[in-house]
């Protein structure tokens, strides 16, 4: 049985790093440690250039996301998100540790 504090643990992150050029990873308070790669990152923006603000609709068109996407830098929101500048400009989402973590579980997920 989880309990809240279990299921706050898994969306804390307690350090981040990069994993080569194409990657970031992330420890958890949980004890797991994720790697998702920036493209898959960079795809999931919902700011309102990247997604209908009334509808929640993509407007992001995967095919103009270069597959070897960049992120020039990577700094914290306060403690519940990140943000990216990416090497396609674009540098106006922010991305909450829930939804991070929820891009990695996929990421793993589809790997195996």
């Amino acid at each position: 049985m989880s309990t809240r504090s279990d299921a706050l643990a898994r969306v804390t992150a307690v350090g981040i790093h990069r994993i080569g050029e194409a990657s970031l990873g992330i420890d958890w308070a949980d004890g797991v440690t994720s790697e998702i790669p920036l493209r898959k990152i960079r795809l999931a923006c919902r700011c309102a250039v990247c997604r209908d603000e009334l509808t929640g609709a993509p407007l992001l068109k995967p095919e103009t996301i270069p597959p070897d996407i960049r992120a020039y830098r990577i700094a914290p929101v306060g403690n519940y998100a990140l943000t990216f500048d990416w090497s396609d400009s674009h540098s106006t989402g922010i991305f909450p540790w829930e939804m991070l973590r929820a891009l990695a579980d996929r990421s793993e997920s589809e790997s195996r």
